[in-house]
């Protein structure tokens, strides 16, 4: 697994070619942050499992498509 982080800006100040790739992290590090906000703001998720637990992958596959549907039609 490889950890990408941004490319800092030299202590001398001259010109400095990273602005674009700091610019994609930045965008896949917020997407990453908003979707666990988004999670840890479920409900769902504070209270415990109270369905039998062979179901409980058929409940999670169900309840991410209907997120994702959710999101597609917006």
């Amino acid at each position: 697994m490889t950890v990408l982080t941004p490319i800092k800006q030299p202590l001398t100040g001259t010109c400095w070619t990273g602005k674009q790739f700091n610019k994609q992290i930045n965008k896949i590090r917020y997407v990453i942050e908003q979707v666990i906000a988004n999670f840890k703001t479920w409900r769902i998720m504070h209270t415990d499992y109270r369905r039998p637990l062979d179901t409980f992958a058929q409940t999670i596959s169900t309840v991410i498509a209907l997120h994702s549907y959710k999101l597609a039609c917006e």
